[in-house]
């Protein structure tokens, strides 16, 4: 399972859900840590993260209130069922709504789990245990001792004797026996939970009152998902045995109103119903948790970058976050016309453009074998390393040995990077519409009878699906990629978009290592308008993946249909300098560390921006959309012919 770090201070504060005092918490996807801590020893950073992963390890949020229910008497004895309970209602929420003041609850049951998670950590990964006491100590020089129980508890996981409250500092230290769960926590809750509420006055107790879902609450009804998909499945299997039994059923007795098959119907109609109630009971409880948390981005890796200000003349550290994820393939089939017209067109373009872009790019070739002079070893002397030999002999110095030529099979040592813009403009139609001509309108041809006193509907039945930007560019990358394939360049395909420099969006669409199939036909369809156009964080990137490549030759080429903009993008939404600025010392950056570097865009107005973001003679505004497959091959045999 991959997790973002984020400094605490990228916490979304508006849904409520609190980090810990610390100001550490996780996320579905994510873990909080604070962006600065008053600990010199590293081991700080480290034993919070492995605090909180190790709450998903220990199964902290695996935590079932039925569950505890039934294990636990105590507990049982408490409990009163909550008015407005549903069945959607966390775990936790119910277990620490049944204590007087459940904020205290919580607090208490999550020490005693911190000392479960602290021992099952020690003992698992043993290289930590220097870490964790180094951090405590730490922690014990902060807080001097305290008659508040809780306080006494953290100190005594610090390392130091519970002396005022023994029974309290047992329970902490039998938790760390190895083997015990997330309800021997719930069970010392129970336990303890009177005592310490009695050593608080009422006034103390005030913040403990109110009780509000926690993260550990949504992380919980996170997991439970899962068990309500097993619960899908296993109803769709048994409504499948239903529908079996109930047709040889209605096979042996020939009869189809047979009173056996009717009550098998019934049982079929109850077993769907009840998997219908269970769908969209997930379904709901999905779009609570990510609005609650926000969208899981587990399967997305993420990376910071720089962003440049010229209005300040220094970079923002580590300002932007870009998160990188895999374009999903489209699934095609009668499930889905508009993806099965989508890969229609793209195979289309590649039986268009294929010839004319494949004999671009065969001039750069290479030729097959090269004499390469000056070797150890060869087929042929070489005359001029021989003559220059004789010469060193006749002066008395020693000889250079290499006096061979051989030849050599000479490969390209190619990588390049398709940046594709994915902003939402790129829905706009590649031709705008022309205004209706009305002077030969026939009123009783296209009468509108849903409002005949409104103005008149234009004819559909003569209407075609406008061509948009974002199909040209899906051809353009396509027929690219069939091309460069047998070319044997290695090259990658990465659309942008995002909104706000916390969410810049690369989606991958083909690794430079892989090679082009049907997946990445697939993948090239699922190119979608998305939304905002952050292009220095892209384009920093897209440099650093190439950079990982290896390869002698690389080369960044950012297709866009106009300049970067972004919500953020600079103080003010409508100073589109910050964005050009930001986007120029990018490019500067790539060259800087040899990416040669090329912008196209299909902007007519684009010369205003691209002389100030490019350097002179690589950038190139297309007039005409339909040109893109044929210049974009121009440009790259221009920069890879050399």
């Amino acid at each position: 399972r991959y997790y973002h770090i984020k400094a605490s201070d990228e916490f979304n504060s508006h849904r409520r859900l609190a980090l810990g005092a610390q100001g550490v918490g996780q996320t579905t996807d994510t873990i909080f840590l604070p962006e600065q801590l008053d600990a010199s020893h590293p081991a700080a950073y480290r034993v919070l993260v492995l605090e909180q992963l190790g709450l998903r390890e220990c199964g902290t949020f695996r935590f079932r209130m039925d569950t505890a229910l039934a294990q636990l008497p105590a507990l049982r004895e408490r409990y009163v069922e909550p008015r407005g309970l549903t069945p959607r209602t966390g775990d936790f929420h119910r277990f620490f709504g049944t204590f007087e003041h459940p904020a205290l609850a919580a607090e208490l049951f999550n020490t005693f789990e911190k000392a479960r998670v602290l021992a099952h950590i020690q003992h698992v990964y043993p290289g930590s245990r220097r870490h964790v006491q180094a951090y405590h100590a730490h922690l014990l020089s902060l807080v001097g001792p305290s008659a508040d129980a809780l306080l006494a508890a953290r100190r005594h996981i610090w390392g130091e004797p519970a002396r005022q409250w023994p029974t309290l500092g047992a329970t902490l230290d039998a938790l760390a026996e190895p083997g015990l769960d997330v309800y021997a926590s719930a069970a010392a809750t129970c336990a303890h939970y009177d005592e310490v509420a009695a050593s608080y006055v009422f006034d103390e107790l005030a913040p403990y009152e109110q009780q509000e879902e926690t993260l550990s609450d949504w992380l919980s009804r996170e997991e439970r998902i899962d068990d309500w998909e097993e619960q899908v499945e296993q109803l769709s299997m048994a409504m499948a045995v239903e529908m079996l039994e109930a047709e040889n059923l209605e096979a042996e007795r020939g009869q189809s109103n047979d009173a056996a098959v009717r009550e098998a119907d019934v049982d079929i109609k109850v077993i769907e119903e009840e998997r219908d109630t269970m769908q969209r009971r997930i379904d709901m409880e999905k779009s609570a948790v990510q609005h609650a948390m926000g969208a899981d981005r587990s399967a997305a890796r993420s990376f910071r970058y720089d962003e440049w200000s010229y209005l300040e003349r220094r970079y923002l550290p580590r300002w932007c976050r870009v998160f990188e994820e895999r374009l999903k393939e489209t699934a095609v089939g009668r499930d889905d016309p508009e993806a099965q017209r989508i890969e229609d067109d793209l195979r289309g373009a590649i039986r268009h453009y294929q010839g004319l872009v494949q004999r671009q790019l065969e001039q750069i070739r290479p030729t097959g074998l090269q004499r390469v002079t000056r070797v150890p070893d060869g087929d042929e002397l070489d005359l001029n390393a021989i003559i220059e030999a004789r010469q060193d002999i006749r002066a008395g110095q020693s000889p250079d040995e290499r006096v061979y030529s051989r030849k050599e099979r000479m490969h390209r040592d190619v990588c390049a990077v398709f940046l594709v813009d994915l902003s939402a403009s790129t829905d706009d139609p590649v031709e705008q519409p022309e205004p209706t001509d009305w002077s030969d309108y026939d009123e009783e041809r296209y009468m509108n009878l849903r409002d005949p006193f409104g103005l008149p509907d234009t004819p559909l039945e003569d209407e075609e699906p406008k061509r948009k930007i974002i199909d040209v560019q899906r051809e353009a990358m396509v027929v690219m990629a069939a091309a460069l394939q047998a070319l044997g360049d290695s090259y990658g395909i990465y659309g942008f978009s995002g909104y706000g420099k916390d969410c810049v969006e690369m989606f991958v669409a083909k690794e430079p290592d892989e090679a082009f199939g049907r997946h990445t036909l697939s993948a090239i369809a699922a190119m979608k308008p998305k939304r905002s156009t952050r292009m220095g964080p892209a384009i920093r990137h897209s440099t650093h993946r190439l950079m990982q490549s290896g390869h002698a030759l690389k080369v960044l080429i950012v297709i866009s249909d106009g300049f970067p903009q972004d919500a953020d993008y600079g103080p003010d939404r409508g100073n589109h300098d910050y964005g050009v600025e930001d986007t120029a010392k990018a490019i500067a950056e790539a060259q800087q560390k040899g990416v040669e570097t090329f912008c196209i865009t299909v902007d007519r107005s684009g010369h205003d921006y691209l002389k100030r973001m490019c350097p002179d003679a690589r950038y190139l505004v297309i007039e005409e959309m339909e040109d893109l497959p044929d210049q974009l091959s121009k440009v790259y045999a221009a920069l890879t012919g050399r």
